[in-house]
């Protein structure tokens, strides 16, 4: 067990379980999530065939989606077929899309997202449906939030949630209607730490790190956050001398799992070698607390 304070958020009872509850709903999900956005974008269908193999072998069992992403729910529902109860499968909706006409966030949009995502993935009823990054506004406009609870009492959706950031994720918890909350949270970008995180742990709400290991950008030499730039320098010597810095993504993963409130952090990818070097990351378990805490306040230098 892990426990310190960071500000109002404590680390407490870190699982090395593969499988958690969602917040308080009845949904177990593994700590690694599959992220599904880019398996739309012309990947082969052999590879698509691999790629969900490997998931279930190495059991990831939570897979991210959305109605706007590019046809991945279709290739979902096509791969999965009769294996869909093995997994737990969140979608989004309240987006327009492409060519398609309406009013986003409106009841009608909400409800053609809805029933378009239980169509492509060929299931009865969705496990977990987020409102796909509206504003503050719009959640206290209350249409939206009305419409997806409908939904819900309709039997089409099992748990609700919203995927956003911020003040406008502040404000959807405050509003006591959700389940599930997807935030971005990771080593490069730290700010949900303060009170998002926190609040959402309060409520129950489970939730779901996005953007884990900070879309890679330690490996990015153009980029601020280079793992071997300046950025760096006030804990390089412990990160080495901890040896989590061989591997900046295996720190970064580590990282977000590390914290106890983070059900499962998501990664996008369509290559198997992929999947299989980020959960032999993720098996590496927490990171130490004191390097915790060292990247903890890096972020306030």
């Amino acid at each position: 067990m892990i426990l310190f304070a960071v500000n109002n958020f404590s680390l407490k009872g870190i699982s090395l379980n593969k499988y958690v509850p969602l917040g308080n709903t009845n949904l177990m999900v593994s700590r690694h999530g599959f992220g599904a956005a880019r398996i739309g974008e012309g990947t082969p269908r052999d590879e698509i065939q691999e790629l969900f193999n490997t998931l279930l072998e190495l059991g990831i069992t939570f897979i991210d989606t959305a109605d706007c992403y590019t046809n991945s729910e279709e290739i979902i529902g096509e791969f999965l077929k009769d294996r869909k109860n093995e997994f737990v499968i969140a979608t989004k909706c309240g987006c327009v899309s492409g060519k398609e006409e309406g009013v986003a966030y409106s009841p009608e949009v909400i409800r053609r997202n809805i029933d378009r995502s239980l169509r492509r993935l060929g299931v009865e009823y969705l496990d977990l449906v987020y409102l796909h990054t509206c504003s503050a506004s719009v959640l206290r406009s209350g249409e939206a939030v009305d419409a997806l609870l409908r939904q819900r009492d309709a039997g089409k959706v099992r748990f609700v949630g919203y995927s956003g950031d911020g003040e406008d994720a502040l404000c959807a918890i405050g509003m006591g209607v959700f389940d599930a909350l997807q935030v971005t949270f990771n080593i490069l970008d730290q700010t949900a730490l303060s009170e998002v995180l926190p609040a959402a742990e309060r409520a129950g709400i489970g939730v779901v790190a996005k953007r884990p290991i900070a879309n890679a950008k330690l490996l990015l030499p153009e980029s601020p956050y280079f793992y071997q730039g300046a950025y760096w320098d006030p804990i390089l010597s412990v990160l080495n001398e901890e040896g989590v810095w061989e591997d900046p993504l295996e720190c970064a993963l580590r990282f977000t799992l590390s914290h106890a409130v983070v059900a499962s952090a998501i990664i996008g990818t369509t290559n198997v070698a992929h999947v299989r070097a980020n959960v032999a990351r993720a098996n590496k378990g927490p990171l130490p607390l004191h390097v915790l805490k060292l990247i903890h306040e890096l972020t306030s230098l």
